[in-house]
């Protein structure tokens, strides 16, 4: 099958290759360094201005010739794609229209833009009976008082403002009430234009928790009930994004729970076939939606669907479009994660952020990490040496991420916290050689050197 995959994503890319596929990728020109291990084997490959640019990406299949010669008898699009898949965030509309304007094999337009707009959700949600946060969009945040709107929607303090459409916690942040709400508002138009249409919602309270898996034909093929530590908003505070996932057989009625309400949530928004990532706050019996995507969750939630389901949501995510089945488990007729079908009982499974402290240089190395009992993977991408950036901006910026087993969902979040413990530890500590130096002719100490990009955030 013919492929367009827009986003360089590794684990997409393997899997269509896996699979036998030709594949013509499309992506941003800040991930080219993860195009170049697959240039070989890619029937295509070329950077495009930005995946939300269905223009851009449509010319650039032309550009390298996937499409054919375009001209007035007929512009190659015909049949020259079968399918168009994206597992980024940023690109699931575009790659939605950019099948149906090449009659290929894609996410519906429309399911795949109630899985981006957060108000759209809602809406769809509220319809259905779900129970979701109180909501409002206000069109034009540089106009009148954002706190006013909120109010005359009913949204009521304390409030979390958001794109309609972001990720990451890119642009989103929390008041107390509506100065700080209208304040925070002038703020983040000040600082962007594009940040003029807000999505304002009341806080939930309680804890978040984030429910992922696959579905079939509407039926939910695979869940996977996992609990974050803190609210992923608390990123902004420097608290590192960190979760436990709960052994299925171990949580029979959390199971039950929380697939009776995916199973409604992706029905009432039109999600039949795919993988999500669903995250809800609250808990047990008294569980309110918060916010759903058609793609893999971010971070190292792919490694614990692996561990604790035994299935690839990647490649069940590309699969889905190119129509071919999950090659482990996830069946209609043999549901993983699911109630009814028991699981395994044992050990818990559980990621870390690991936290970073803005403007110092980061001591800390995959040995360090490896050292902790409980440690089965460790991936860095902040290098010992190198400059780290402020955790504020979104929830994708770490020194890298750790995963853990445990034998109970305690010693799991035990060793979590241990991780992150142990970053503020040594990059807080001294510098050897910094004590106070005052002989004439000693060295100075340079200033290090500014902080590098942050981490890619399409990666979450």
């Amino acid at each position: 099958m013919r492929v367009v995959l827009i986003g360089a994503r590794s684990e997409a890319i393997e899997a269509l290759l896996a699979d036998g596929h030709t594949v013509s990728l499309l992506y941003e020109g800040g991930e080219h360094r993860r195009v170049d291990p697959y240039r070989d084997r890619l029937a295509h490959a070329c950077a495009v201005d930005s995946y939300l640019v269905v223009e851009s990406l449509w010319s650039a299949l032309h550009h390298v010739g996937a499409l054919g010669p375009a001209g007035p008898d007929g512009d190659g699009a015909d049949g020259a794609v079968d399918a168009v898949v994206s597992v980024q965030e940023h690109g699931m509309v575009p790659a939605a229209l950019l099948g149906r304007l090449l009659g290929a094999r894609a996410i519906d337009p429309q399911v795949a833009l109630r899985c981006r707009d957060k108000a759209l959700q809602k809406a769809a949600w509220r319809a259905a009976g779900i129970p979701t946060a109180d909501w409002a969009v206000v069109p034009d945040a540089g106009r009148g008082s954002v706190a006013r709107a909120a109010a005359a929607a009913g949204v009521a303090a304390p409030y979390v403002v958001k794109p309609t459409a972001g990720a990451a916690t890119i642009g989103v942040a929390a008041a107390d009430g509506p100065a700080e709400l209208d304040a925070l508002a002038a703020e983040l138009v000040a600082q962007s234009e594009t940040r003029r249409r807000l999505l304002v919602e009341h806080r939930v309270p309680g804890e978040e928790w984030h429910l992922d898996g696959l579905v079939r034909d509407g039926a939910l093929a695979a869940l996977l009930v996992s609990r974050y530590l803190v609210p992923l908003i608390e990123t902004k505070r420097g608290r590192p994004a960190a979760t436990v996932s709960l052994p299925p057989a171990d949580h029979p009625a959390l199971y039950r729970e929380a697939a009776e309400l995916t199973g409604r949530a992706l029905a009432a928004l039109g999600h039949r076939d795919g993988v999500f990532h669903f995250e809800v706050f609250g808990g047990p019996g008294g569980f309110t939606a918060g916010e759903l995507a058609a793609r893999p969750g971010g971070h190292m939630i792919g490694a614990l669907a692996e561990r604790v389901l035994g299935i690839d949501l990647w490649a069940a995510a590309v699969r889905a479009v190119t129509g071919e089945r999950p090659d482990r488990g996830g069946g209609p007729a043999d549901p993983v994660g699911l109630p009814e079908s028991g699981g395994s009982a044992g050990r818990v499974v559980g990621f870390t952020d690991i936290p970073t402290l803005a403007g110092a240089v980061n001591r800390l190395g995959r040995e360090h990490v490896e050292r902790i009992p409980g440690v089965v993977d460790v991936e860095i991408k902040i290098k010992p040496g190198e400059v780290m950036p402020a955790m504020d901006a979104n929830s994708g910026i770490r020194i890298g991420t750790a995963l853990v087993e445990a034998a109970t969902e305690q010693d799991c979040r035990d060793a979590l916290l241990r991780i992150a413990d142990l970053a503020a530890e040594l990059n807080s500590a001294p510098e050897p050689g910094s004590g106070p130096d005052s002989r004439p002719g000693s060295p100075q100490k340079q200033p290090p050197p500014q902080p590098r990009t942050s981490p890619d955030h399409k990666e979450e």
